[in-house]
């Protein structure tokens, strides 16, 4: 086989359309595996921490109606008395 015949049926092996579409099937399945093999989740969004403030003033006011509560009972145990 001489050199034009060999080069002629080159190109005819990459003419064919069987041959265009399985090169193009066979490089997106390779794009498709690099990426998953290099694929890698987003950090989680940090929550919110909600203000400690607010919980500590709910503190105070329940030993302030603990404190009334207790100050009421001295009452009537003074009126009692």
């Amino acid at each position: 086989m001489n050199e034009i015949n060999m080069l002629s049926l080159i190109i005819e092996v990459i003419k064919n359309p069987y041959t265009i579409g399985t090169t193009v099937v066979v490089i997106l399945l390779m794009n498709f595996c690099c990426f998953v093999a290099n694929y890698r989740k987003k950090p989680p969004m940090p929550k919110k921490v909600k203000k400690a403030a607010p919980k500590a003033e709910a503190a105070p006011a329940t030993q302030n109606a603990s404190s009334s509560t207790e100050a009421s009972s001295n009452n009537n145990d003074a009126g009692k008395a």
